[in-house]
C-alpha cells in the first residue's frame, strides 16, 4: 500500500494512486474508492459557511433529519431540498 500525501504534497504533474482515492491535481478531479468522510457537526457547531465557501459538512441534529450539506458563501445548505440548515 502507498503511503497516504496530503493533497498538497502530490506532483502537480502525475496522479497520486493509493488503494483509497486517486487524485488528479491538473484536472482537478479526485475519485474515491471508500468513499467521502464528510466532518460531523450540530446545528449548533456548524463552522462560518462564509470561511467555508464550497465545502461539504455532514449535519447530524439537522430538521430534516442528519444529512449532508453544502456552504454557499453564506449559509450552510441541505443537499435535499437547498433549505437553510435549522
Amino acid at each position: 500500500m502507498a503511503s497516504a500525501k496530503k493533497i498538497s504534497e502530490l506532483d502537480a504533474v502525475t496522479p497520486a494512486v493509493t488503494d483509497k482515492y486517486v487524485v488528479e491535481p491538473t484536472a482537478g478531479v479526485a475519485q474515491y474508492s471508500t468513499g467521502i468522510f464528510l466532518p460531523t457537526y450540530t446545528v449548533a457547531t456548524v463552522p462560518s459557511a462564509v470561511t467555508y465557501v464550497r465545502r461539504l459538512i455532514y449535519v447530524s441534529d439537522e430538521a430534516g433529519g442528519a444529512q449532508p450539506a453544502f456552504s454557499d458563501g453564506t449559509n450552510w445548505r441541505r443537499f435535499t431540498d437547498r433549505a437553510i440548515v435549522s
